[in-house]
């Protein structure tokens, strides 16, 4: 019972969340928070989606997803980003300035996936995300370590 009612309480705050109304600008000042709406430009490129992780590509690795249908981002228009990370769901805001772009905080359900989830490495690499760039199908994700790969 207990259980119910807290997976009940998280559906209900990510339903807040996700009705909650976010600002469009955005001055570009150091610690600035508010949302950059998102151009048409960039929802030709990136918007288009849902985004499937396919790698993570790093100086000593390349860490390759066994299930990309199962880790998801689909950008849209308000500057919220949705996800699907294994067996949980998660959404936030995302920021983009150029090809700086800037995802989270993201809100997300707390089940536990089976055994040999890449859940944690999908949400860190999410969570460090810097820069983004764009080539037919493919979309790279930079961050300091390396870069994350998703494809349409």
């Amino acid at each position: 019972m207990k259980h119910e009612r807290i997976c009940a309480w998280m559906a209900a705050c990510l339903i807040a969340a996700g009705c909650s109304k976010q600002d469009s600008s955005h001055t570009g000042q150091a610690g600035d928070t508010t949302q950059v709406g998102a151009s048409t430009a960039m929802i030709d490129t990136i918007g288009r989606g849902p985004w499937r992780w396919v790698a993570t590509v790093t100086s000593t690795a390349r860490i390759a997803c066994d299930n990309p249908d199962t880790y998801t981002l689909t950008f849209l228009p308000d500057s919220t980003v949705r996800l699907l990370i294994d067996c949980n769901r998660g959404s936030g805001p995302y920021l983009i300035d150029g090809h700086d772009i800037r995802i989270g905080p993201v809100a997300t359900t707390r089940m536990m996936c089976p055994p040999g989830s890449m859940d944690a490495a999908f949400t860190a690499n999410i969570d460090s995300v810097q820069h983004w760039s764009h080539n037919a199908d493919t979309l790279q994700l930079q961050m300091n370590s390396g870069s994350m790969l998703l494809v349409r």
